[in-house]
């Protein structure tokens, strides 16, 4: 499958990482790509509460669109609670390529792929996005600690983004989970398999293209509508 994604050298310069969410609508649910879009916002806006106080059109990090669920999971932390924080789903949308292409052929179907680069991370207070190591829910704790970067406490990095929150990111927004657990009031996208023939493939970083600079991958597709 991931095969026949698309080179990373097709995606703007300036996007820090390969998409590591891609959603594909299938020609049975969408008559072309514009469609297709509109089907995934809904999704993500019925089952992970999308949304975004910017607006959804954007720029950052190369991106065309960008989207939050916010609010996610607070957790009294540190000494006097200087580490409290929540949790949010942050999502860039990349489709100005890929609406431009043909359809996708996967197993005989035709889809329009919708891709995003995802991450579940610290939000807020913004002092403290969008990382806190000791955090247990998202930071370098548990199976996660081996990622812990002395030079880095507390602060972003190209290892921690790609092995901790772009894997939480997908995990989040398919499963409502992260590490396996589930995230208080959030739906993840499977809460909708009564209503659509859908089927997820996560692929780990050892199984990806070289190109694929993110932790884990995820393909959800949309065949079609239950009867």
């Amino acid at each position: 499958m991931i095969d026949l994604l698309p080179q990373f050298k097709n995606f703007p310069n300036s996007a820090p990482r390969y998409p590591n969410l891609w959603i594909m609508v299938s020609e049975k649910l969408a008559d072309h790509y514009r469609q297709a879009l509109k089907f995934v916002v809904r999704a993500l806006e019925d089952t992970i509460e999308m949304e975004d106080d910017y607006g959804y059109f954007h720029t950052a990090e190369g991106c065309d669109a960008v989207g939050r669920r916010r609010g996610l999971q607070l957790i009294e932390l540190g000494e006097n609670g200087n580490l409290t924080h929540d949790h949010s789903i942050h999502l860039r949308f990349y489709t100005h390529y890929l609406s431009q292409q043909k359809p996708l052929l996967v197993e005989g179907v035709n889809y329009y792929p919708v891709a995003a680069s995802v991450h579940f991370e610290v939000d807020r207070p913004g002092h403290l996005h969008p990382f806190v190591d000791e955090c247990p829910i998202c930071g370098c704790t548990g199976d996660y600690e081996k990622y812990y970067q002395k030079d880095y406490h507390n602060k972003s990095s190209n290892l921690k983004n790609e092995f901790l929150h772009d894997p939480f990111g997908v995990e989040a927004i398919i499963f409502g989970t992260v590490k396996n657990k589930p995230v208080p009031l959030l739906n993840g996208l499977q809460t909708i398999t009564d209503d659509y023939e859908m089927m997820c493939q996560i692929v780990h970083h050892e199984n990806l293209r070289e190109d694929m600079n993110t932790g884990t991958l995820g393909v959800v597709r949309f065949a079609g509508r239950k009867k």
